[in-house]
């Protein structure tokens, strides 16, 4: 039988992985922990970007192969269980159960669905508004995509465009990049941001605002959504058809539906305003989660926990912050960063070249994994190229995120591999769609974006 690329890959990183682990056991010293942990960190990421297993799989592998090197104290290998960005995930997991539940987020797409009318470009810009308002609404890219593609299949159909027609792939592939690509400019919408800020705040301490954030990343994320409606609005000239244009009227929202959404605003305006009163978004999500899945609520039955709620990205997180801590707990990142700094030619006082080069150096990265798993690798760089390029380590940090927010590839975006599958989307048209934001952030969003933190102090003494 033969091998899947993934399984072939997996093997070739296991054997890597193997001979580090074996050289690191009959090494001594510092450099001991450092094969040791290498060889951890290639088969996991091979694990991650490959997903031949289970994510719930993966996550315990990677716990059970960190604990057996035994080259770190329980603490450090579950150490991401304690950070905050583990219980946003985890609060966002309950709440995007508790929309879809509730029928709160087919009522929220509904309604914008009725603002289209017999216009394609406006069907366009109602898919992507309701894309990224979902990303405000739902802190979790896949349950936004399984709410807003079929709501889009469904526009496709009221609009008489045949299933698999150029028009309806064109409305299913605003759906998948709406829900993902410019709601990077929401902390808490997309699992990446969590991973990457969660852990830079375990590591280094750095401590990030929902609304610092909002204002470090919206204007190439503006940039991204404005190129996403310039792509998709003349995608296709097909003549449209409506069919039944009552099909998706809506009622009045129910009693659950109220309570829901008046909690999500209630989170929505603590997150938007924690530069007052000092909550990380992470408890906020959680006492919202917390009053959710009380059964007196209406908002989620008692089995909850039992039937509807999956954690394992949760434990996925954790998993990919461990390898993170376990790099940094022996020196390893500190090691592999001054071989590849030397590489990259940052020099302090420089600060456009710099950039370029981190977000480079991010995007390689992020694609040699997945989104996901991209600051598995690109935590630990923050500080040494904090150190080398005489920027802030926040202002790495945001560059590292907008490297991780600009897919070349679909592949490298699991919400929209979710999104081809759920509406046999072509992979031609949502690689289009991520080449030309790709070139829209290179050519225009970064140097926008770094003239946007001189103004802002991101870049300060600049």
């Amino acid at each position: 039988m033969r091998l899947t690329l993934p399984i072939t890959t997996l093997i070739a990183a296991a054997l890597a992985a193997a001979v580090l682990i074996a050289l690191g056991i009959r090494s001594e010293g510092q450099d001991q922990g450092m094969l040791l942990a290498s060889g951890v960190g290639v088969f996991s990421i091979a694990l991650f970007a490959t997903r031949v297993f289970p994510d719930i799989v993966a996550a315990f592998f990677v716990f059970l192969l960190s604990l057996s090197v035994s080259i770190a104290p329980a603490s450090v290998v579950f150490s991401g269980l304690e950070s905050g960005g583990f219980w946003l995930l985890v609060g966002g997991i309950i709440l995007g159960v508790a929309v879809i539940t509730t029928g709160l987020g087919t009522q929220i797409s509904n309604r914008m669905l009725t603002l289209s009318g017999v216009s394609y470009p406006k069907a366009v810009l109602v898919v992507a508004t309701a894309g990224f308002l979902l990303g405000i609404l739902i802190p979790s890219t896949i349950p936004r995509v399984l709410i807003l593609i079929p709501v889009a299949v469904s526009l496709a159909a009221s609009l008489g465009l045949k299933p698999g027609s150029r028009g309806s792939m064109g409305l299913c592939a605003t759906a998948a990049a709406g829900t993902l690509l410019p709601t990077y400019a929401i902390y808490t919408a997309n699992l990446p941001t969590i991973v990457q800020f969660g852990a830079l705040d375990s590591l280094f301490g750095l401590k990030t605002t929902y609304s610092g954030y909002f204002l470090a990343q919206f204007p190439v994320n503006l940039l991204r959504f404005a190129v996403l409606l310039l792509v998709l609005w003349r995608f296709s000239s097909e003549p449209l058809e409506p069919q039944d244009p009552d099909r998706h009227s809506t009622g009045s929202l129910t009693g659950p539906q109220a309570r829901l959404l008046g909690l999500l605003l209630i989170a929505i305006a603590l997150w938007a305003t924690d530069f007052l009163h000092g909550i990380q978004p992470a408890w906020i999500a959680l006492a919202v989660a917390t009053i959710a899945l009380w059964p007196k609520t209406g908002l989620l039955p008692g089995s909850a926990m039992k039937e509807k709620i999956d954690l394992t990205p949760a434990l996925l997180f954790g998993a990919i912050f461990c390898v993170s801590a376990l790099a940094r707990h022996v020196g390893l990142d500190v090691a592999l960063a001054n071989t590849l700094i030397e590489k990259m030619a940052l020099v302090p006082g420089n600060p456009v070249w710099n950039i370029y080069a981190i977000f480079g150096f991010s995007v390689l990265l992020s694609h040699l994994t997945t989104a996901p798993a991209a600051p598995l690798v690109l935590v630990p760089f923050a500080e040494p190229l904090a150190t080398a390029s005489g920027l802030p380590i926040e202002t790495v940090a945001m560059t590292q995120m907008i490297g991780i927010a600009s897919p070349l590839l679909p592949y490298q975006a699991p919400p929209l591999i979710v999104a081809m599958s759920l509406a046999d989307i072509s992979t031609a048209i949502l690689t289009r769609v991520c080449l030309a934001l790709f070139a829209a952030v290179l050519v225009i969003g970064l140097p926008v974006t770094i003239f946007w933190w001189h103004l802002t102090g991101l870049l300060p003494g600049t």
